[in-house]
């Protein structure tokens, strides 16, 4: 697995699309004080004390009291180590598919926190999404749940969806997951998916880049205490095995990409630079930057104005990049 910048591998350097989108209605100013005075102090908490049995399976179950979009289809199917839940619409258009990663920083998440931002991008996309439940800290390694996605994205191509017809999509950890199995599939000779879409992407393992700029303290999420606990805890986790780091690896032939972070989290400066090298090594990079949001505000869409502009451009992104149907006179 290539984890070096700037080996063999040559492209032509392409042109980052930066877009600023505003922020700062009543109801985002809501979300991050909560946010901000609940999640946060627990968080601070976590880091204190990781070390002892939280109950991380039993905090998906909140998800269980947030709306889902109806009219949607769900199965389970059962991969090699983990499932994954497809969610379709009634009426899907064309043959397109999202491959989901979830967030949860690699410990919580699943079957129901992200349901509802899962059920909007199938029925926004009119496409059916496969959500990957994959194997999580701390019983398990992040490069098991590389293996999980992975093991979701050959389940795809063996049904016979073409692969540049199928988006990646995540967020947080799973925005990280989105970049690290696009990069083990193509190190693996496994031909790429058409487009990768990212909401806050977590883009590398070098702790110093995030906790020393200046979005470290205006975080409503992450307290700077618990971001080298996170990166202990997973570089544990995966032993021997070396952490991959999108944002320092070669990205070259990686397919279109989005990314969209806030101006004020902990991730920005990662998003921000791998967005810079992703055009280095000739990969087209879309890269929205949303003011005065909480990290993955795209999961308030139900009472935030820019949430649901934030999940549109996701999937103006992807009606551009993978159109819906596709033009049989070419």
């Amino acid at each position: 697995m290539s984890s070096a910048r700037g080996d063999s591998r040559e492209s032509a350097p392409a042109k980052v699309v930066y877009s600023e989108f505003p922020g700062g209605s009543w109801q985002s100013r809501v979300v991050r004080r909560l946010v901000r005075y609940t999640l946060k102090p627990l968080l601070w908490l976590w880091a204190k004390s990781s070390e002892l049995p939280w109950p991380y399976r039993a905090a998906d179950h909140f998800g269980r009291f947030l709306w889902s979009p109806r009219g949607l289809e769900r199965q389970w199917i059962t991969l090699a180590n983990c499932r994954g839940e497809l969610v379709e619409p009634a009426e899907p258009r064309g043959d397109r598919v999202v491959l989901y990663f979830h967030g949860g920083a690699f410990y919580v998440g699943g079957r129901w926190l992200h349901r509802q931002l899962v059920g909007r991008y199938a029925k926004a996309l009119s496409a059916p999404v496969l959500s990957v439940d994959y194997r999580m800290l701390p019983r398990h390694s992040i490069a098991d749940a590389i293996d999980d996605c992975l093991a979701a994205y050959r389940y795809l191509l063996a049904l016979g969806v073409p692969p540049e017809r199928i988006a990646f999509m995540g967020d947080s950890a799973g925005g990280y997951l989105t970049f690290a199995t696009a990069l083990t599939a193509r190190d693996e000779g496994l031909p790429l998916p058409g487009a990768l879409t990212t909401m806050s992407p977590l883009t590398g393992w070098d702790t110093t880049r995030m906790t020393s700029a200046l979005t470290a303290a205006t975080c409503d999420v992450f307290p700077v205490a618990a971001v080298p606990i996170f990166t202990r805890n997973a570089q544990r986790a995966n032993g021997t095995h070396p952490l991959l780091s999108p944002v320092d690896s070669d990205l070259t032939g990686l397919p279109p990409t989005l990314i969209q972070s806030t101006s004020t989290e902990m991730t920005f400066p990662d998003a921000e630079l791998l967005a810079t090298r992703l055009a280095e090594h000739g990969v087209p990079c879309e890269f929205q930057v949303w003011l005065q949001q909480v990290h993955v505000f795209q999961a308030a869409a139900l009472i935030v104005p820019e949430s649901r502009l934030a999940i549109a451009e996701m999937v103006s992104f992807i009606d551009r990049t993978l159109p819906s149907a596709p033009n049989a006179t070419t």
